[in-house]
């Protein structure tokens, strides 16, 4: 199947080339990821019912995601394979800033659809960005391109998302992966 996927990819060479520099950049993009990832845990904890301090979550947090952002638009891979592997990492992104404005707008209205969407495109973001590094995975093993540790944690399903139970006489937060 994979070699279905990538017949009409672009030559191989150059796929290998900039798959290894589109790698590397992943290294620089993973503390904003696994920040997001924590913002969203600390605003699911909540169960929507601390309004002020999911708002202030969401203030934290995205001027993080539109630098973020910024950076990605300004990267225009050559390659098809590694072109459309970004164009979903970027979207994931996207998502997440649309839920965020769901949210906001759920409170400010008091539409609870709104706030529904703002979770669902929460949880979206993190199983897009997991499956952006399944992908770039069957890219790297196509290759024969060894994994950096970053993209390993990221590719395992369920990473993103582990998390322990927290009650309401815990004293400590809940942990993420």
């Amino acid at each position: 199947m994979l070699g279905i996927f990538f017949a009409g990819c672009g030559p191989p060479d150059t796929t290998r080339i900039e798959l290894r520099a589109y790698l590397a950049r992943t290294k620089s993009w993973a503390p904003v990821e696994a920040e997001a990832n924590r913002t969203i845990t600390r605003i699911l904890a909540t169960q929507f019912v601390d309004e002020a301090e999911i708002r202030r979550q969401i203030a934290d947090s995205r001027p993080r995601i539109l630098t973020h952002l910024e950076h990605l638009r300004g990267y225009a891979p050559r390659s098809p394979d590694i072109a459309r592997i970004h164009a979903r990492y970027v979207a994931a992104w996207e998502t997440l800033l649309g839920g965020y404005d769901a949210i906001e707008q759920g409170f400010s209205s008091g539409d609870y659809a709104k706030l529904a969407r703002g979770r669902e495109a929460m949880e979206a973001w993190r199983r897009e960005i997991e499956a952006v590094a399944g992908e770039l995975r069957e890219l790297m093993e196509h290759f024969g391109i060894e994994a950096p540790g970053v993209l390993e944690s990221r590719s395992r399903p369920g990473v993103l998302q582990r998390s322990t139970q927290r009650t309401k006489s815990s004293a400590r937060p809940a942990a993420t992966a």
